[in-house]
């Protein structure tokens, strides 16, 4: 059963992603929330950072991307995945993204608006941390780090997927976790989660910011989460 939440619904505004690599210069850059308006103590202090030279790409990975790596056999070689990943995928028999079903020799994804046939233009979604990064590796790239993907992102299109990044989930210089309620919000967190960038078509209005720090466990598929690539 494959119910749709809304038959008309739009996951995927562009489905025709820019190409190419942006180049960004070696240098000190300025990254974290600034101004007066709403955000999480996370993105407090802003500070600077040192990020060498490096390239980052204008697209996200499409599904027809994912599916060359899905048909090389990329989920039955550790080569590409980290020692913790392949004890995941074998563990949990994962061998494809979360929602794709191969149904009479075609691929099918079950999406907010039903059972749908893989638009291979769309950017690949419910991909967890582990198969970005062996993605990544397969296709002899990188993930940025949330630094990387901040300095970068006003000269790229992002808020259709949330985009994984190298970055483990850890505090700002400065960072204080508040007393009360408010405390358990974001520093009890910061362990064992990696940091994700953007926001999605299900992310609240007001919550899309460059400087916003969404997190997740490695493992976990659900979210709308999609990759974005460096050049090594």
């Amino acid at each position: 059963m494959f119910p749709a939440y809304d038959e008309t619904f739009e996951e995927t505004k562009d489905t025709y992603p820019e190409t190419g690599y942006v180049k960004m210069e070696e240098g000190v850059y300025e990254v974290g929330y600034e101004g007066d308006g709403f955000h999480f103590d996370n993105e407090k202090n802003r500070h600077k950072v040192y990020l060498n030279a490096y390239e980052i790409r204008k697209g996200l990975v499409t599904n027809a991307e994912y599916l060359k790596f899905l048909g090389a056999g990329a989920y039955r070689n550790p080569k590409y995945w980290h020692s913790d990943a392949w004890t995941w995928i074998n563990e949990n028999n994962i061998e494809k993204p979360l929602y794709w079903h191969q149904i009479e020799g075609k691929w099918y994804r079950y999406a907010l608006s039903g059972l749908q046939v893989l638009d291979e233009r769309e950017p690949v979604t419910h991909i967890s941390f582990y198969e970005a990064a062996a993605f990544a590796e397969w296709a002899g790239k990188r993930l940025p780090t949330e630094f990387e993907w901040e300095a970068a992102s006003d000269q790229f299109i992002w808020g259709e997927r949330w985009e994984h990044t190298n970055s483990a989930y850890l505090p700002y210089p400065g960072f204080l976790k508040p007393d009360g309620a408010i405390g358990e919000y974001n520093g009890k967190f910061m362990v064992n989660q990696m940091v994700l960038r953007g926001s999605s078509i299900a992310t609240p209005e007001g919550h899309s910011r460059r400087s916003y720090r969404n997190f997740f466990h490695p493992s976990l598929q659900w979210q709308f989460s999609g990759i974005r690539l460096c050049k090594k």
